[in-house]
């Protein structure tokens, strides 16, 4: 079926109060949206205005809305159509509700809602804030529907849609009277709701928090999203929330054997799972790449003083030597280096990576760099997106353990192949699967060869002896 000759209509993704919405692909653009059909026997009157009010929305965390079309059956209201999980169907699995995780999520929402409440003339007030109109994506949280949103206005300010019991202010369900601490109510009881899923004594203390937002009175609720922000990224770097850092590691270094070796994207990719296991680390941008910068500009990204946010992501481009960004001093910095293997090498740390070519013209770059790295106590060796191969390879070569960097597209997003490597690497459980197991191999071989031969000289001088 095609919609207004341009849309393919492919699945049903969701359906709602008198509305279904549609995944469809644009035929001559290529792309995938949402397309939500709402019957003109049924009230328009909310789809079309959520429409209205998300075409006057610009923020990279809210839908876009490309066109309303109707025919003699129905209004269509065509959205960007938005790829990931609900924060819902995330709670339940509690291995992924971190503090980190609780920490980053509440202040990506928390900064959207003060994006709506900032709005001139009139603030918006999201009015249904929940678990399940937050999506999880590749590129952070997305908020959807805005169904009972409203402009807070000069008319009074009531309104009748309640949203969901549970997360509705108290005011609101009485009287209708809506407000900004309409939405801090819900974020308060957001917040709860997360940390009662993390289930873990530390994330009690980020309950009183909660509380203060979720309030039953509207004047003992925090008087602004960025007061609320303020309280909780104080108590994110309290020593109440750092004893979280179990660990003695402050700086690691990342280099790379030559340019274009993936440094950045293992650097990146380290940060966020150190954030995610509650370990509050910085990425450091110390290359001429100016690859961080790039990513910046290319949007997603939440800026708090100099550093810069994506999700578990919390990192700072290079700037110049005038320009300084608060990092706390609890924080483990991860410098990326890029292929500077000289002033890698020249840096104190607690751990020196080095990312190397897994093709075969790229083994002298990587012997080079190995040489300059070797005499280093706390020195890893990792082959990016290589084969078990070359992993042999170099394990027999050099006679270490040798880390293999699996195939990624997204450094931000976390794997279990990335999460099992990182851990290994800095609580040193073991080798890098393949690679340990063929450094044991050839080292096995090494030990068993110079005892073959010693063995043979011992008896060839045995045998001198007696025939003299």
């Amino acid at each position: 079926m095609i919609w207004f000759d341009r849309y393919l209509v492919l699945s049903e993704i969701g359906k709602g109060s008198g509305s279904t919405v549609y995944l469809v692909r644009h035929q001559k653009l290529g792309e995938y949206r949402a397309v939500k059909r709402i019957p003109k026997s049924s009230d328009t009157t909310r789809q079309i205005r959520e429409a209205h009010i998300l075409n006057h929305l610009k923020h990279p965390k809210i839908p876009r809305i490309y066109d309303i079309e109707e025919d003699d059956e129905a209004c269509y209201i065509v959205e960007e159509y938005i790829e990931g999980e609900s924060l819902e169907a995330v709670m339940l699995q509690s291995s992924f509700i971190t503090l980190n995780f609780i920490y980053h999520t509440i202040m990506e929402v928390a900064d959207i809602l003060e994006y709506l409440h900032q709005l001139k003339p009139y603030p918006v007030i999201y009015q249904d804030l929940k678990a399940e109109h937050i999506m999880i994506t590749k590129q952070g949280i997305r908020l959807i529907d805005f169904g009972i949103a409203a402009y807070l206005d000069d008319t009074g300010n009531k309104f009748q849609n309640f949203g969901t019991p549970e997360y509705c202010a108290p005011e609101k369900e009485k009287a209708g009277i809506i407000s900004v601490k309409t939405d801090i109510y819900s974020l308060g009881k957001l917040l709860e709701a997360m940390i009662n899923a993390n289930g873990e004594k530390e994330s009690q203390c980020l309950m009183r928090i909660a509380k203060k937002a979720a309030a039953y009175e509207a004047d003992e609720r925090y008087p602004t999203i960025g007061a609320f922000k303020k309280d909780l990224t104080e108590h994110m770097h309290s020593k109440k929330f750092s004893t979280n850092q179990k660990h003695l590691l402050k700086k690691i270094v990342v280099a790379g054997s030559q340019p274009h070796i993936g440094t950045t994207h293992a650097a990146i990719a380290m940060n966020v799972y150190l954030n995610q296991k509650n370990r509050l680390c910085i990425y450091k941008e110390e290359n001429t790449s100016r690859m961080m910068r790039k990513a910046i500009l290319e949007g997603g990204f939440l800026k708090e003083g100099g550093l810069y946010r994506r999700g578990n992501f919390l990192g700072m481009p290079k700037y110049g030597a005038g320009v300084q960004a608060d990092i706390p001093k609890e924080a483990i910095e991860i410098m990326d280096f890029g292929s500077d293997i000289a002033k890698a090498v020249s840096e104190e740390a607690d751990r020196y990576l080095l990312l190397t070519g897994s093709k075969e013209w790229e083994m002298e770059a990587a012997k080079t760099a190995y040489k300059a790295f070797k005499e280093k106590a706390e020195f890893t060796m990792i082959v990016n997106y290589g084969s078990s191969r070359i992993a042999k390879k170099y394990a027999a070569e050099y006679g270490r353990s040798i880390y293999c960097f699996p195939l990624d597209a997204d450094p931000f997003y976390m794997t279990k192949e990335k999460e099992k490597l990182f851990e290994r690497l800095l609580e040193q459980k073991g080798g890098g699967s393949e690679a340990e197991k063929c450094t044991k191999y050839w080292n096995c071989r090494k030990y068993l060869r110079q005892w073959g031969n010693t063995f043979i000289h011992s008896i060839g001088k045995l045998c001198s002896k007696r025939s003299g």
